[in-house]
């Protein structure tokens, strides 16, 4: 990350053509990286216009997690993080200004979200798997924005996908798949917004504690191909 902060000074990197990190096969330790506020090491990206590529995500594994604030243009893809033994989030991203673009990864094992989104940040997640964690995807706060399409959130002790705060979220594909998670599959509260561009039969959550719950001007709706919406029916309680 050093040589790509130099790397991005030197050069006029771009959106199109950014700082490259390929990381190998094998598991690779965040070893003395500092954290941030929270429990557990994160290595920061500091500049803009990264991409971190890995071999795939069932042969590239990061142990701990990645923390982006107020940069732009950020890639992760084709690796997984796991980020248990140190405490912390697999993905970390907040702050007005940040752009974080994740494909192909899996964020699985972390003692709490598999990635968690915040004060105002902005992620795309395309084919992506947050697994075994406290959480799935977490995303919490005012102009916080994830689209998420054709990813997983499964087995994790709490909740699969939590929209809190007047944080939005978008799911799209019609591989989404939101299943076996403890509590809720779905969790929407104080104006967080889950809009499901699926049809309504679509299973999107399944299997779940309870599969959708909303409360405290939360919304999950179904947004029909015609603009109209399906929403669910309000749960007062946060089981």
């Amino acid at each position: 990350m050093d040589l790509a902060v130099i790397f991005s000074e030197r050069n006029e990197c771009s959106k199109e053509n950014p700082v490259r990190i390929e990381v190998g096969d094998g598991e690779h330790e965040m070893v003395g990286v500092a954290s941030d506020n929270y429990v557990g090491f994160h290595t920061s990206v500091r500049c803009n216009n990264i991409a971190v590529v890995g071999k795939g995500k069932g042969k590239t594994t990061i142990l701990g997690g990645f923390y982006v604030n107020g940069k732009q243009n950020v890639k992760i893809e084709q690796l997984s993080a796991t980020n248990a033994e140190t405490g912390g989030h697999g993905l970390f991203c907040e702050g007005s200004g940040t752009n974080v673009d994740v494909t192909e990864c899996c964020f699985k094992k972390c003692l709490y979200s598999g990635m968690f989104v915040k004060n105002g940040a902005t992620v795309t997640a395309t084919r992506c798997e947050f697994m075994e964690s406290v959480h799935g995807v977490y995303c919490a706060g005012a102009n916080t924005k994830v689209r998420l399409t054709d990813c997983t959130m499964h087995h994790n002790r709490y909740y699969g996908l939590v929209a809190e705060g007047h944080a939005v979220v978008d799911l799209h594909g019609t591989k989404t798949d939101i299943h076996s998670n403890k509590r809720h599959g779905i969790y929407a509260s104080s104006r967080g917004k889950v809009n499901i561009h699926l049809p309504s039969q679509h299973n999107t959550s399944h299997g779940n504690g309870r599969d959708r719950n909303q409360n405290n001007g939360g919304s999950i709706a179904n947004i029909n191909a015609d603009g109209t919406f399906t929403h669910v029916e309000e749960v007062d309680d946060d089981y």
